[in-house]
């Protein structure tokens, strides 16, 4: 069973789940934007089962964590995941990350060397300019009006009914997804966490350029590539780019179209990380 933790960064509350064994090999699953932890349940279950510990944190501006006015370059959300680690005394860490989450992954391995062993990037953001058009629309001017019109407290007891589901169909994914977006939206303060978060990240034209470009960048990490075939969120491209950058990578396509492979295929995944992991 998970455990809830928090760790205080700079002043300001980071919350996390911890499962497994205390003793175990350490892996950190970080959560994209307008999500949390949660997203990570079934692997982070399966990983557990497994014998490795697993660190699941929501990131500042999401989740139960704290949603300052401030703080929301990369660098900021590396930092406070190191805090993390320093104060749980994880080295030699599996750093994973889902979409947002694996720019946070590349950077905090590449800031912190010391403490990460491994890295995964599980459709990834930050390995190119291309990106849903939403997620580009959401960077114009008006954007956040829109968004606190449509997502509010009000709103969210309304998107909540289950009658409203099953009148459009939605699969209990979905729901969930539209769940920890709606948790995330309802607040002034998450509104203002995931629209500071998102201008860091993209602007009108696509995602702000590669991470890949960083200098000193860790060619050499063992690397892991993780991508749904059709995803419709970042492409999986970016994935093929991305593997013939990093010398150290291993590349798993999945089939289908979703952005979250590491949820909707949870058991392959699971399995491909713990061969990758036992690899390398």
């Amino acid at each position: 069973m998970a455990q809830r933790g928090v760790i205080r960064h700079q002043g300001r509350l980071l919350s996390y789940q911890d499962l497994g064994p205390v003793d175990g090999p350490v892996v950190l699953l970080i959560h994209g934007m307008v999500s949390d932890s949660t997203t990570w349940a079934r692997a982070a279950e399966r990983l557990a089962e497994r014998g490795y510990r697993v660190l699941a944190p929501d990131l500042l501006g999401h989740g139960d964590s704290d949603k300052p006015a401030d703080g929301y370059q990369l660098v900021d959300f590396a930092d406070s995941l190191a805090t993390l680690l320093t104060e749980l005394d994880a080295r030699e860490v599996t750093v994973a990350g889902h979409s947002f989450g694996g720019a946070v992954a590349m950077r905090l391995a590449h800031d912190q060397p010391e403490l990460v062993r491994r890295l995964v990037l599980v459709s990834a953001g930050g390995l190119g300019r291309r990106v849903h058009p939403v997620l580009r629309a959401a960077t114009l001017p008006g954007a956040h009006s829109l968004v606190r019109l449509v997502v509010n407290s009000r709103t969210a007891a309304l998107y909540s009914r289950p009658r409203l589901h099953r009148s459009l169909r939605l699969s209990p994914d979905v729901v969930a997804n539209l769940g920890r977006a709606g948790r995330g939206l309802a607040s002034p303060p998450g509104r203002a966490a995931f629209f500071l978060t998102l201008k860091m990240a993209i602007d009108p034209f696509g995602q702000r350029g590669s991470l890949l470009e960083l200098e000193d960048v860790r060619l050499d990490l063992p690397t892991l590539i993780v991508w749904s075939e059709r995803d419709p969120v970042v492409p999986v491209a970016h994935a093929h780019e991305t593997h013939a950058h990093l010398r150290n990578s291993t590349l798993e396509i999945f089939p289908g179209s979703t952005h979250q492979p590491h949820h909707h295929s949870a058991q392959r995944f699971v399995e491909v990380l713990s061969d990758f992991i036992a690899a390398t």
